[in-house]
């Protein structure tokens, strides 16, 4: 047994399939199967059971995980003393719900100053948890009130939301959410502070399938909306016409798949995230006014 075997072990975990290990280590996801028996040959022991989400690892292979993921970290730390360039990881995809994952693109901008060599890819997903489960994103920025056990993470803390309207509008309409948004968002008491579906089109209204949407058309005026305090309040632009609703309040945390350990770097976009979202969230303002809107 060698490095290159646990390193083929490693990356199959943390993908969570061989074709994306075999994209991370540029070769075919045959070749990551062949290496991943022939690892299993020589420890005489099979290291993943295959399930329809697709492999998991054993006891035993939770124990060779550990041992690569030993090896890994004295690799990185011996390539860090010599200055030496280290092996390149695949770009971090993070996705939030519904969109909400854009709110946080300069603490995503800082990371990447100070982390040149990691690429981030930002995903259009509704449902982060699906993302997570199927393999297509390795973080999630989720409202959510418990995470699945499948999920591990950290609270980041408590998002409040209220209606806003652009400043010195007048009076605006209401807008809503779109079939899409709530077929894909399971409901819960956050999603009913915005109509939905049925009765905001039996109304009417302008409705939109994610947060970004929805906040942009607040900003240009086509009506009025429930906001994430710390993202409204954040916009000049952008007025509170009431007082939070504790019943619309949701947990945000950050998750991972419990069984995929994160490398290096998706470690340290944890730690940045970890330490920069709960100051940013916390940072909603003040009540500055009512205006008067239609309804």
């Amino acid at each position: 047994m060698d490095w290159s075997d646990l390193e083929v072990f490693l990356s199959a975990v943390r993908t969570g399939s061989y074709t994306a290990a075999g994209r991370q280590l540029k070769v075919n996801r045959t070749t990551i199967g062949r290496r991943v028996e022939a690892l299993e040959r020589s420890l005489g022991t099979p290291l993943f059971d295959y399930t329809a989400l697709g492999p998991a690892p054993t006891p035993a292979g939770v124990r060779v995980l550990a041992a690569a993921e030993a090896v890994e970290r004295e690799v990185v730390a011996l390539l860090g003393d010599l200055a030496a360039p280290g092996p390149s990881e695949p770009a971090l995809r993070i996705v939030g719900t519904a969109g909400l994952a854009a709110e946080f693109l300069p603490e995503i901008a800082a990371f990447r100053r100070d982390n040149p060599d990691i690429a981030v890819e930002l995903l259009e997903e509704l449902d982060p948890l699906a993302a997570l489960t199927q393999r297509r994103a390795d973080l999630a920025i989720a409202l959510v009130r418990t995470p699945p056990l499948r999920m591990a993470g950290v609270r980041l803390g408590l998002l409040r939301q209220t209606s806003y309207a652009r400043r010195g509008a007048g009076p605006l309409p209401p807008l809503g959410w779109g079939f899409e948004f709530g077929a894909a968002i399971p409901g819960g008491q956050w999603t009913m502070a915005n109509p939905a579906g049925d009765a905001a089109q039996e109304s009417g209204l302008v409705t939109c399938n994610s947060w970004p949407q929805l906040k942009q058309a607040v900003l240009a005026g086509i009506g009025h909306a429930s906001l994430w305090c710390f993202a409204g309040d954040a916009e000049n632009g952008l007025e509170r016409l009431a007082d939070p609703d504790p019943r619309h309040d949701s947990p945000l945390w950050l998750l991972r798949r419990a069984k995929a350990p994160p490398g290096p770097g998706l470690s340290r976009l944890i730690a940045h995230l970890e330490q920069v979202l709960p100051v940013r969230i916390s940072q909603a303002q003040p009540m500055r006014g009512m205006v008067a809107h239609g309804g």
